[in-house]
C-alpha cells in the first residue's frame, strides 16, 4: 500500500508518560505524532517562564514551567537546576506512572 500510515501499537501506554524538557516550541511533535499521540506527555518548559511554549492539537499532555516548579516543591525547587537537562527530573516527578 503506498502512502500508507503506519500505527504502532502502542506499548505500555497506561504505565508510560513522555517527558520533554524544553525551551522552543512542540512543532516537531508532528513527525513524533504516530509514536507519541497514545501517551501522556510531561512538558517542562526551560526559560521564561512568561512565555509559554506551543504544543500542536491533539496531544494529551501538561505543561510546568519554574513558576510550578517553585510552587509544588516549595524550598525545595532549587534542587532542580534550569538551563540544563535536570529540569527533566521534574517531569519524572510529577509523573503519576
Amino acid at each position: 500500500m503506498a502512502g500508507a500510515t503506519v500505527r504502532p501499537t502502542p506499548v505500555l501506554k497506561d504505565e508510560l508518560d513522555i517527558v520533554i524538557p524544553t525551551i522552543r516550541n512542540l512543532d516537531f511533535l508532528e513527525m513524533w505524532r504516530p509514536f507519541f499521540e497514545p501517551y501522556h506527555l510531561i512538558i517542562v518548559q526551560d526559560g521564561d517562564p512568561s512565555k509559554t511554549v506551543k504544543v500542536p492539537k491533539g496531544f494529551d499532555y501538561e505543561l510546568y514551567n519554574r513558576n510550578d516548579i517553585n510552587k509544588i516543591m516549595g524550598p525545595k525547587a532549587s534542587c532542580i537546576s534550569f538551563k540544563d537537562s535536570a529540569c527533566r527530573c521534574f517531569g519524572c516527578m510529577v509523573s503519576k506512572k
